[in-house]
């Protein structure tokens, strides 16, 4: 095994109705430079524990919290942060709360949220936001349906506290996009990118799932991005032109 070295720990934070062992494919990619990957775990997931059930909050803020609460008991200061789907939004309110903790910030795919009533929904149709409260029922010992109705309501709901706090995610943001094939809107992530003081964005067709189904693209634009360029995804040997 390589040898751990001391560079900036990198934190992954999973989406919805998901797990830890999505990032597999980044902490092979990370292991090979011997950079520390922590993957954490989003309130209502797991088994039926502490951390799900009756009366849990699974407001937007509560999951931010929780994740910081994580970082502090693995005594992580400073980190580059990446996260997927409803991780990519819950990372995005860490980043507005305590952006000295976050020294550079990977949204992966993220559901953006309304801005006022006017402005669409963060899924292209509300079908899908039917059938993912009604999908959640079959996974309920992996995830706690409740918390997927919760955060799909939230979503539907305009949040401008939100988009006023941009302007404090003031560290450099890279923006992935699913693309075509997504079920989420890429125009609304364009709309964040302009917003934020220091982002720019990506598109990879390969749907919501990019870490998955395009593994190997995204671990060549992320892994140099999270070290600010000090590493390539050595499998590859390189980046593509972005």
């Amino acid at each position: 095994m390589p040898e751990v070295n001391t560079d900036l720990p990198v934190v992954a934070v999973h989406g919805i109705t998901s797990s830890p062992t999505t990032w597999g494919g980044l902490v092979l990619a990370f292991n090979v430079e011997g950079v520390v990957v922590h993957q954490l775990s989003l309130l209502g997931h797991g088994p039926m524990s502490t951390r799900r059930g009756v009366g849990t909050d699974y407001s937007l803020e509560a999951f931010a919290t929780d994740v910081l609460k994580q970082m502090d008991a693995l005594k992580i200061d400073t980190c580059a942060l990446v996260g997927h789907s409803l991780g990519a939004l819950v990372s995005s309110i860490v980043a507005q709360r305590q952006p000295d903790r976050c020294e550079r910030l990977l949204l992966e795919d993220m559901p953006v949220p309304r801005r006022a009533r006017r402005d669409p929904p963060p899924m292209r149709r509300y079908a899908d936001v039917i059938f993912m409260e009604v999908a959640a029922l079959a996974g309920r010992r992996k995830f706690d349906p409740n918390m997927v109705w919760k955060v799909s309501r939230e979503l539907l709901r305009p949040n401008p506290q939100w988009w006023d706090g941009l302007s404090r995610i003031t560290m450099p943001v890279l923006v992935i996009g699913g693309g075509k094939s997504s079920y989420l809107r890429q125009d609304r992530l364009r709309d964040v990118v302009h917003d934020l003081p220091d982002a720019r964005m990506v598109t990879i067709d390969g749907g919501h799932r990019l870490h998955i189904t395009r593994g190997d693209e995204f671990c060549d634009i992320a892994v140099p991005f999270l070290t600010n360029g000090k590493y390539v995804n050595r499998r590859h040997n390189g980046v593509q032109d972005m």
